[in-house]
């Protein structure tokens, strides 16, 4: 595929974590079924339990910018309790609120997608790689120790130092700022790099940043059904639309041959 972005003039790959290097769906959709809400879950749909948290958790960081994402995930888990009915069945609120911190420290565990470690090794040899994340500093902590622990990245931005979430503009304007401090690169240097359109692409087209979909075909992060290519890319401003890191990276080391 010819890329339609001009790499050779980028110097700075941002990356969102959560649904675009680590398997966002698959760790929040198993540690669900593993928590005690588990049995109150298992006969419903895979596609209803994962948007029904992501509403829960759209909402939490609305109402608390400044929780942490290990929190907002425990304060999901109460409400979708709460939703379902079943916080007397769990053992009442008390054993809620532990199943809950138990499910929301879990962040930093949950799985890479297989192709990630590679591609960030392989991209890290052209660009600066920075995560801008709306997790807490010390789940991404954990997830740098474990199932990133291969990969290198140059600087980190998370929500916890920024003091809001993304799709917040303040969270982008942070980072705009930063590269600028860190590594004396321009906006027009930059190419965000994330699977969310919710929650990164749509936030950042307004500053007319270069960007790529990482399109991991999940049920969470915005909806994309009935429409075609050319009508998301307009909507959510996308220059390149890809399905893997690898492949990000394969066309990448193509353009710069």
């Amino acid at each position: 595929m010819t890329s339609p972005i001009p790499f050779q003039n980028i110097r700075v790959l941002s990356f969102d974590i959560y649904g675009t290097l680590i398997d966002w769906e698959s760790g929040l959709h198993t540690g669900l079924l593993s928590s005690p809400l588990g049995p109150h879950l298992r006969s419903l749909p895979r596609k209803r339990v994962l948007e029904t948290f992501e509403d829960l958790e759209v909402q939490i960081q609305k109402e608390s910018p400044t929780m942490l994402q290990s929190g907002v995930n425990a304060e999901a888990v109460r409400r979708y309790a709460q939703r379902l009915g079943v916080v007397e069945a769990l053992g009442g609120e008390a054993a809620l609120d532990e199943a809950a911190k138990v499910f929301g420290d879990s962040l930093g565990e949950w799985p890479t997608f297989e192709d990630t470690v590679g591609a960030i090794q392989r991209l890290g040899q052209r660009f600066k790689l920075v995560p801008l994340s709306n997790v807490d500093n010390e789940s991404w902590g954990k997830a740098a120790r474990g199932p990133l622990s291969e990969c290198r990245f140059d600087a980190v931005y998370t929500a916890e130092n920024i003091g809001s979430y993304k799709p917040d503009p303040r969270n982008f304007e942070y980072l705009f700022e930063h590269i600028k401090q860190d590594f004396g690169a321009e906006k027009e240097q930059l190419c965000h790099v994330a699977q969310s359109l919710y929650h990164d692409h749509a936030a950042i087209k307004p500053f007319g940043i270069t960007s790529v979909w990482v399109d991991r075909k999940g049920f969470m992060g915005g909806k994309t059904e009935g429409r075609s290519e050319a009508a998301k890319a307009d909507e959510y401003g996308y220059q390149l639309r890809v399905e893997t890191l690898a492949e990000l990276a394969d066309i990448i080391d193509k353009a710069m041959a």
